[in-house]
């Protein structure tokens, strides 16, 4: 497949997974500088996105047999946790990507459907999703349809709220229901006829992840962009990947809380005028909140990577279709969920006891970690998280399958 990216043909990317991985370093650190006014702006990243994709670390995930590097959850969660850790935005606008690289390693996709897809992402093919429908009783309701017409051809027809990274992306994953009323994704190009993408994101978080509202207005689809989704009341690894997927966002944020805290203290801050100390790096309280925050990133981050470790092992050894071992991931990646995202939350509360009123702001717009994380935990309810635990541990009940418990 030829890729073109800005009308210009994209180059193969090579190299094994550390080269990869590498290859960030720069990347986030221009994104780290930058974030802070492009968030308050709400300016889309675009740039930021089309270095990853030359970067090789979107088609980690993809198997050596297509071309890939082979790399692994662990790989993939570092990956994002540093990308985070510059622009939690650009992290998490990547989700759907991941995602669906995720999908393909899982039971419920075909050697087919990897055969078609794993070497398009390899070639740098990014992915955005539309999945979550303006009406419908849940989120995950389907109002979204793909029939055909009159002539036999397929038709895309829908609205979904938002459409997490479709703004950046090349084509979208979209959750839809066919003649037979079997639930079923979409893949179709952004730039197709029919296909409206909005900015319209409004949350006071996580604002430039490119969000918006998509629509689907007789859109057509070839028959084999359309792919036949399994059991969704069964435990899937690539659901619960996607959950691990929101804490290594947060383990992310986290990292840069810790930077910015360290980084205001050193250069910026001031003692309170009742301090013992002459300087706010001497000041005992001050690093007593930076101990804390400091802390709290390393946990976040280790408690993923760990989770990340259960995934792999999971699909290292085949057991995708084990209801046991996924029962088991599940409540590994719920607890690290839990814990990381609650601890990323105290830490970006933290610090704005490094140093008082100066540290609120506007220019240094230090509160978006706190919002970004807490749009981030949002997204599943953590109290949820819990009592899935917690139900499983006493009772044996598997935890829901549901992306959203």
């Amino acid at each position: 497949m030829t890729l073109t990216v800005d009308g210009q043909v994209a180059d193969q990317v090579t190299g094994d997974v550390a080269e990869r991985l590498g290859r960030l370093t720069p990347i986030v650190a221009s994104l780290r500088a930058e974030d802070p006014q492009a968030e308050q702006d709400r300016v889309l990243q675009h740039d930021a996105v089309a270095e990853l994709r030359r970067t090789g670390v979107l088609a980690l995930r993809v198997p050596q047999r297509y071309g890939g590097p082979g790399g692994s959850v662990r790989d993939v969660l570092s990956a994002v946790i540093d990308i985070a850790s510059g622009s939690s935005n650009v992290a998490q606008a990547l989700r759907a990507h991941f995602g669906f690289s995720e999908r393909l390693l899982s039971n419920r996709a075909t050697e087919a459907e990897r055969a078609e897809w794993f070497p398009k992402i390899n070639a740098g093919l990014v992915f955005g999703n539309a999945i979550t429908d303006a009406k419908g009783r849940a989120p995950s309701s389907s109002d979204t349809t793909v029939l055909p017409d009159a002539a036999g051809v397929l038709r895309l027809n829908g609205h979904k709220f938002y459409s997490t990274g479709t703004l950046y992306a090349d084509v979208i994953a979209v959750s839809a229901v066919d003649a037979d009323g079997n639930d079923v994704q979409v893949v179709v190009p952004t730039d197709r006829a029919g296909v409206e993408l909005f900015d319209d994101w409004d949350g006071f978080g996580q604002r430039t992840t490119a969000s918006g509202a998509t629509r689907f207005t007789e859109v057509k689809v070839q028959p084999i962009e359309v792919i036949t989704v399994s059991d969704g009341s069964r435990l899937g690894h690539s659901t619960t990947f996607l959950q691990l997927y929101l804490a290594a966002v947060g383990a992310g944020i986290a990292k840069a809380v810790r930077a910015d805290a360290v980084d205001f203290v050193t250069t910026r801050a001031r003692p309170a005028a009742h301090s013992l100390a002459q300087r706010a790096g001497d000041d005992p309280f001050v690093l007593h909140a930076v101990g804390e925050i400091a802390a709290a990133a390393a946990a976040a981050e280790a408690l993923v990577l760990s989770a990340a470790d259960t995934l792999d092992t999971l699909v290292d050894s085949g057991a995708q279709a084990d209801p046991d071992a996924l029962a088991e991931a599940a409540v590994v990646v719920a607890q690290a969920q839990l814990v990381a995202e609650r601890l990323t939350l105290e830490a970006a509360q933290r610090l704005f006891d490094t140093g008082g009123a100066s540290a609120t702001s506007r220019k240094l717009n230090l509160d978006r970690h706190w919002r970004n994380v807490r749009t981030v935990a949002s997204h599943s309810p953590l109290d949820y998280k819990a009592h899935a635990v917690g139900n499983y541990l006493v009772n044996g009940t598997t935890p829901p399958a549901s992306g959203y418990f």
